[in-house]
């Protein structure tokens, strides 16, 4: 099994039930948090965006929803090597992903995934419903915890595609990362 197999395997159960919630009823399919004039509402202390999974409407109300994955997929820990970024994979979920980076420092490390964020994040709403209805977005990602000697975020991979994590592992080995662990 490949690294983008593996990623296909633990994106595709989530990103199933997301569609699903979204088809059960008339709803905003991850919506942008948006100010009353209609910028991007940020938080944290990277001050940035994040997207519900879905809001229901009703003549009545809307309602946030939050899809929570329901299984994870058990494998060994894959170690390997991106340039000199040795890198571990541990059994994650989509939809709540830790990402702990070490040998960078906390400026360049949060550049990278700020930037990163951003980019797969899509704050012009320009993403088209791909054919399960979905928009191949980011929702979130925390504040940092700043470790002895390395960073850690938590991160909802939301629909993004795995093009969207694989990138995420090629922004911190080229920011010179030495060791990057997923669980």
């Amino acid at each position: 099994m490949t690294i983008t197999e593996l990623l296909t395997a633990i994106r595709q159960p989530y990103t199933d039930l997301l569609s699903q919630a979204a088809h059960a009823q008339q709803s905003y399919v991850e919506p942008a948090y948006r100010n009353s004039d209609g910028t991007l509402a940020t938080e944290g202390i990277w001050d940035l965006p994040c997207r519900a999974d879905l809001i229901r409407m009703s003549e009545d109300t809307t309602e946030t929803v939050q899809v929570d994955s329901q299984t994870r997929l058990e494998f060994e820990p894959v170690h390997l090597s991106l340039g000199d970024c040795a890198m571990e994979l541990h059994p994650f979920v989509w939809d709540w992903l830790s990402v702990e980076v070490q040998g960078l420092p906390q400026e360049q490390a949060a550049k990278a995934l700020t930037d990163w964020f951003m980019d797969w994040f899509d704050g012009e709403d320009e993403n088209q419903p791909d054919e399960t209805g979905l928009l191949q977005v980011l929702h979130f990602i925390s504040d940092p915890q700043v470790l002895a000697e390395a960073m850690k975020v938590t991160i909802d991979l939301g629909s993004a595609p795995v093009e969207a994590l694989e990138d995420l592992l090629f922004a911190l080995s080229d920011a010179g990362a030495a060791q990057v662990k997923l669980a």
